[in-house]
């Protein structure tokens, strides 16, 4: 059995990936309603620009955080690819 200060620090650990995962679900739902709008206005569900965006602004935001842009944007290339299979 690890010592309490592990076990401690990995429900903390356990606590924030749940945290993450709940953030997540919440932007897949907004994906959704954002989706839906676009197909009654007639729009195109992917928008190349903005996500060209949106790659830049993750990658600088988490490089200000501390975090590799390289991180940042493997994260956000898998939300993206996420997004784009939706039905």
């Amino acid at each position: 059995m690890p010592p309490a200060d592990v076990s401690e620090t990995r429900r903390d650990l356990d606590e924030l990936d749940h945290a993450l995962l709940d953030l997540v679900a919440r932007r897949r739902a907004l994906v959704g309603a954002l989706f839906a709008k676009k197909r009654a206005l007639g729009l195109p569900r992917v928008d190349a620009a903005r996500e060209v965006e949106l790659l830049a602004d993750r990658r600088a935001y988490a490089e200000r955080l501390g975090v590799p842009a390289e991180l940042a944007e493997v994260i956000f290339r898998a939300i993206l690819e996420d997004s784009h299979t939706r039905t």
